[in-house]
């Protein structure tokens, strides 16, 4: 199956008790109820961050957090230096001041110049997951995805919403 990125939209109140922890963050991100408010990334978040920051794991804010999200539900994970994201990572979260920043940036960036930024030989070098940027289609993949991942942002900044982040 892969590491695969999930996006959802949720309330400023509900954000509070997931940050509480008085509900869990995997019950609310796969919840088979509410499909529509969850935007499903496939294998393409890593290539989507990259085109975004240039970078395998780091960026500037707020295009960082546009696909592995803010502060770790719970807490973050002791990871050592190096440490990349794995199946077992915490689901994170965006406040709706962050989402709306997330989202005016997305729409800054002209589609063209993703584009160009998709680097088949620097993906490859930084071990963009999942390492298949060399195929045929790769590109329109990758596009695809993020033109709904522009959209899911723009919705909720529109309506207020926070986001909740998981890949694994």
């Amino acid at each position: 199956m892969g590491m695969i990125g999930h996006l959802k939209q949720v309330s400023p109140e509900l954000l509070n008790d997931l940050i509480e922890q008085k509900v869990d963050a995997f019950s609310i991100l796969f919840e088979e109820s509410d499909v529509n408010r969850t935007l499903y990334l496939d294998k393409s978040w890593h290539a989507i961050h990259f085109l975004l920051n240039g970078e395998a794991w780091e960026g500037e804010e707020p295009l960082v957090y546009a696909v592995f999200g803010g502060a770790a539900i719970g807490g973050e994970p002791n990871f050592e230096e190096g440490d990349e994201v794995e199946e077992d990572s915490p689901a994170r979260y965006l406040t709706v001041e962050q989402v709306k920043q997330v989202s005016a940036a997305l729409q800054q960036i002209p589609e063209e110049e993703l584009a160009r930024r998709f680097i088949p030989a620097r993906m490859a070098e930084l071990d963009i997951y999942p390492s298949t940027w060399e195929d045929e289609g790769e590109l329109a993949y990758v596009m695809d995805y993020y033109r709904e991942l522009a959209a899911y942002y723009q919705e909720a900044a529109d309506n207020g919403q926070a986001m909740l982040l998981h890949i694994g």
